[in-house]
Formats: C-alpha cells, structure tokens, sequence
C-alpha cells in the first residue's frame, strides 16, 4: 500500500514537473500560482532529472504514424568487400568517400 501511495505522489509530483517545463513560467511562480511548496517542488524537479524515479509506465500501446514515402534521391550501391553496403547519394562529396573507402578498405 504504501508503494503504490508513493508512486501516486510521484506521479502527481512529476506532472507538476512537466507543466511547468511547458508553461515558461519561473519555478516560484508556478509554485505559487498551484499552491505547491517550493523546496518540495525543486526536489521532485532533481529527482525527475534522475534515472532513479520509480514512475509506474504505462502500458504499451500501438500508436498509428502517418507515413508517406518521400521520394529517393539517386544513388549509387556500393559493396565494400563482404562487409560493408554503402548507399552513396549522387551528388556525393568526392573527398569524403575516398576518406571513408581508405577507412573501410583494410578492415574487409
């Protein structure tokens, strides 16, 4: 019981977190303006910037994208020994894959 009322508190805590980073107010003024202590309000603000915040996640969910397929540019496919496929734009810099090739080149 009293981990699941921690991470309640977490929770309500880290929101409070995030609305502020969204709001562009100053920390004092967010604090005031939601009744929230301010000392308390800078603690959860360092503890969201942790990895240690034990936030209960949400489940996974499939979320459909919009997808449109852009147009490809043209490019040249290069095998590089057994190694390595290299797609190569046609307007490729020449410097550049004379500098990757002699990089590549001795590790096939």
């Amino acid at each position: 019981m009293k981990s699941r009322i921690r991470q309640n508190r977490a929770a309500r805590w880290l929101a409070h977190v995030e609305q502020w980073r969204q709001s562009g107010m100053s920390k004092a003024a967010y604090c005031t303006a939601h009744g929230l202590d301010f000392s308390s309000f800078r603690y959860w603000l360092r503890k969201s910037r942790s990895a240690t915040v034990d936030v209960p996640a949400l489940p996974p969910a499939i979320v459909p994208l919009p997808f449109t397929l852009a147009a490809k540019a043209p490019s040249i496919g290069l095998l590089v020994g057994n190694r390595y496929a290299l797609d190569v734009p046609a307007d490729f810099d020449e410097g550049t894959l004379t500098r990757l090739l002699s990089v590549l080149e001795p590790r096939c």
